[in-house]
């Protein structure tokens, strides 16, 4: 082989060896990186089952405090018509008093 062979074949074999070796760095670059994806994968993975259970949480709360607030519109409506029923009475034994001490007068 002539000289200018031997610069060419070596010359190719360097860039060959060079794209090897960059192979190589990049390869492990992907390889951290792929660790890193997964590990985030796993942490968001958490954060959105916390994410699930207080939505699941507040989801109970307003539900009790729904109950909780009927059945204290069923006591209080309640407690209304008992209050307002025993005004009603006493207001119409007030006026038949009234009135039937005038009838008899």
């Amino acid at each position: 082989m002539d000289t200018a062979e031997w610069i060419i074949v070596s010359i190719l074999s360097l860039t060959l060896f060079v794209f090897l070796i960059l192979g190589i760095l990049l390869l492990t670059k992907f390889l951290d990186l792929s660790r890193d994806a997964k590990h985030l994968i796993k942490q968001l993975n958490r954060i959105a089952n916390k994410g699930n259970t207080i939505m699941d949480d507040a989801k109970d709360t307003v539900a009790g405090v729904k109950s909780a607030a009927t059945s204290t519109t069923k006591t209080v409506k309640k407690d209304v018509t008992a209050t307002t029923g025993a005004i009603k009475d006493a207001v119409v034994s007030a006026v038949e008093k009234k009135f039937g001490e005038k009838a008899k007068n």
